[in-house]
């Protein structure tokens, strides 16, 4: 995982954001996954906040970073 990457996932997870590392189901290019469906704070939820909330999209954008849904649970992570 790149050094941007790495620091917005540990960010992330120091948040409660349920970080997912190495499931490659956003192809080749995603860096990691975030599930929208584990924990209490998952800062994204498919239908009731799918742009994420504003800390999760903080952490990605200064880290040079964006998410897309893959499916309804789970997003991945890609340069932006």
């Amino acid at each position: 995982m790149k050094r941007n990457a790495r620091k917005a996932f540990n960010e992330l997870k120091k948040i409660g954001v349920s970080v997912l590392e190495g499931n490659g189901w956003g192809g080749e290019n995603s860096h990691f996954e975030i599930s929208g469906e584990n924990g209490d704070f998952n800062g994204i939820d498919y239908y009731e906040r799918p742009e994420g909330c504003k800390q999760l999209r903080d952490i990605l954008k200064k880290n040079g970073l964006y998410f897309e849904w893959i499916n309804a649970g789970v997003a991945a992570v890609y340069d932006d």
